[in-house]
């Protein structure tokens, strides 16, 4: 399977591996304003999401590759994001 676009920009960016999950994850409890409890693991937070409304989980991820992408664009474009 070809690597995404998305999946090449993380690992490419600045030489260091973004956890697709954990960016997905973090963007999610930033956007709802909610933190994971203490040792709850992104699979167990994005399992009990997938109950309450599924699908969310993968729309979290479609906003990581695209957060992912724009660093990606800016340091290759040579300028810092604001």
């Amino acid at each position: 399977m070809k690597p995404t676009a998305a999946a090449k920009a993380r690992r490419t960016m600045l030489m260091i591996e973004i956890p697709r999950d954990e960016l997905a994850c973090r963007i999610a409890e930033a956007s709802i304003g909610a933190t994971r409890p203490a040792g709850l693991t992104v699979a167990e937070a994005f399992a009990q999401m997938e109950r309450i409304d599924p699908g969310q989980p993968e729309r979290w991820r479609r906003s990581a590759d695209a957060a992912v992408r724009y660093f990606h664009e800016c340091t290759n474009a040579g300028r810092q994001p604001s």
